[in-house]
């Protein structure tokens, strides 16, 4: 099972399984200011990350999409 771990906008962490991830829309400015928000299948809310975090997480989504 593949799962990617974020960090909660409210603190703390969580894991979300890649299957129930149905789009992700990424967007950078350039400044730093980059925003990556998941739709996720009806049994969750939409994910919306900001800065460092979106980044990386849009790096793992990047390599398991490329796996």
């Amino acid at each position: 099972m593949k799962f990617i771990e974020l960090t909660h906008p409210e603190g703390g962490r969580f894991l979300v399984h890649i299957d129930h991830i149905t789009s992700a829309h990424y967007r950078s400015s350039g400044e730093g200011k980059t925003r990556l928000g998941l739709d996720l299948d009806e049994r969750q809310n939409e994910i919306v990350l900001f800065g460092e975090e979106a980044d990386r997480t849009w790096q793992v989504l990047q390599k398991l999409k490329d796996a």
